[in-house]
């Protein structure tokens, strides 16, 4: 009867297997790190587009109380608020000034 018989391997062989499993292993691993890196992507884009949706309302807000505020009726709402005088400015009390 023979008993388990032992397997050896080389130095050499030993290496080629170890190097053949690390091989297959990292073949593996190279999609997982593409979808990881595809998916940073993604979220990236997504709050990108979203700060720019942010910035174009807060540029519509700023462009709309511009707006309002260079309207007479804005003006009139300082002059109230300030308690400001309202002084109409006749042709009399004006200096004409020309660039030659």
């Amino acid at each position: 009867m023979t008993r388990g018989r032992r397997f050896s391997m080389t130095m050499t062989t030993k290496a080629m297997v170890l190097t053949a499993i690390v091989f297959i292993f990292l073949m593996m691993m190279v999609p997982v790190y593409q979808i990881g890196q595809n998916h940073e992507y993604r979220i990236r884009i997504a709050a990108s587009q979203e700060k720019i949706r942010q910035l174009e309302d807060i540029q519509r807000t700023l462009e709309s109380e511009i707006s309002i505020a260079r309207s007479p009726e804005a003006l009139i709402d300082n002059v109230v608020q300030h308690s400001l005088e309202y002084n109409e400015i006749d042709a009399s009390r004006t200096v004409l000034v020309a660039k030659v």
